[in-house]
């Protein structure tokens, strides 16, 4: 009996190092399969880094002079009253993409508050860089119908351009809006790709 114990106390001790042994096996070639994973990614990550680090940046900044004119206050270039029934935020100045990349959809975001009405948001839409327009339906259509339709299509800088807002290229940018504002916050906004 003792022979067939001690057999038996082999075959359990040859069974349970071939289990540890497959285990091990298993696990080390698991973790030789994710340290092969981990240099892989690790590699393209680094590419990637390199093509990031000389992607043409774009970078937009606007010297902007903003007024608020009042529609019964404006004159045209002979200095003759203008038949304008809203005020508006009249802009001119430059928008210049100091980076080597490309701007697409170039244009003003514009948030401007009343004057009158504790902070009342008036005006939050984004404008091409030039031509007159209307901030609500009603602006818009006066707009429209008095001063013709303008590009609505956003520009495109290419880099290390600046853009004349006021120029023959881009004519000044008036926004018609109801109301009165005195507080507003002009952004150059822009996408990567057209």
């Amino acid at each position: 009996m003792d022979k067939k114990i001690i057999t038996i106390s082999v075959l359990i001790a040859v069974l349970f190092v071939s289990a540890i042994a497959g285990t091990m096996s298993y696990y080390n070639n698991k973790l030789a399969y994710q340290n092969n994973e981990i240099a892989n990614l690790t590699s393209q990550i680094s590419k990637l880094n390199g093509i990031i680090a000389n992607y043409p940046t774009v970078n937009l900044t606007a010297h902007l002079a903003v007024h608020e004119l009042l529609g019964n206050e404006s004159k045209d270039y002979n200095g003759k009253p203008t038949p304008i029934p809203y005020n508006y935020l009249y802009i001119t100045g430059s928008v210049t993409n100091s980076g080597k990349g490309t701007a697409y959809n170039v244009g003003l975001h514009v948030v401007a508050y009343d004057a009158f009405s504790n902070g009342t948001l008036d005006i939050n839409t984004t404008f091409p860089l030039g031509g007159i327009f209307g901030s609500d339906a009603a602006t818009d259509a006066f707009a429209l119908k008095n001063y013709g339709s303008y590009n609505l299509v956003l520009g495109v800088e290419d880099g290390e351009q600046t853009v004349i807002i006021g120029s023959d290229s881009y004519p000044d940018l008036s926004i018609l809006h109801e109301g009165t504002v005195s507080d507003w916050i002009i952004t150059p906004v822009w996408t990567n790709e057209p």
